[in-house]
């Protein structure tokens, strides 16, 4: 009996994983929780904070988080250079044309503010579609930037992909400013 007992154990400690990612969520490690390579950032995610430098810093929060593992946490104290936008983290997905998708990411932000002179901008969904070229178009905005301090807040929208498209990368995007924002449980999902 205590035989069958450890093997059922082992079996569910294996199945675990499958069942965690079943959400069929298309964003690998969307959580933010996962650094295997142990550099303190979340793996599978590209972070380019533009014109943010030191003492800028981008960590993984696991004490202010959605689901109990870890956020990612983005500080920007200075802008080297009012630009366009400050920076951002995205995920390169394939995709299939023709087909509708919904981006969602939970969000938190402290004190985010524009710089002097600048009226619009702030933190957004963004993309990029990648055609059979290979080739990133530009960058459209999925959802409006959002400043200011606020809790927990989740934002999304649907995007039906064009024809010759292979791969969107969806970005969590932001023009230039300060403060602080948390992003957590990134999802795509195929809207059906």
């Amino acid at each position: 009996m205590a035989r069958k007992y450890l093997y059922l154990c082992l079996l569910l400690l294996i199945a675990m994983p499958a069942l965690a990612w079943s959400d069929n969520n298309l964003i690998v490690n969307g959580d933010l929780g996962m650094d295997w390579d142990k550099t303190g950032l979340p793996d599978y995610w590209t972070i380019n904070w533009i014109f943010a430098n030191s003492p800028n810093k981008a960590t993984m929060d696991k004490s202010i988080n959605i689901d109990g593992n870890a956020s990612l946490k983005i500080v920007v104290s200075s802008l080297d250079i009012p630009n366009n936008f400050a920076g951002r983290v995205y995920q390169d997905v394939p995709v299939e044309a023709g087909k509708t998708y919904e981006i969602s990411v939970w969000l938190k932000m402290d004190n985010w503010q524009l710089p002097k002179g600048q009226e619009t901008g702030g933190i957004n969904i963004s993309y990029w579609l990648q055609g059979t070229n290979k080739q990133w178009n530009d960058r459209k905005d999925l959802t409006p930037p959002l400043t200011g301090t606020f809790n927990w807040r989740e934002i999304k929208a649907t995007i039906k992909i064009p024809t010759k498209t292979q791969a969107l990368r969806v970005a969590l995007f932001a023009y230039p400013g300060t403060g602080t924002v948390w992003f957590d449980n990134v999802k795509m999902v195929e809207v059906k």
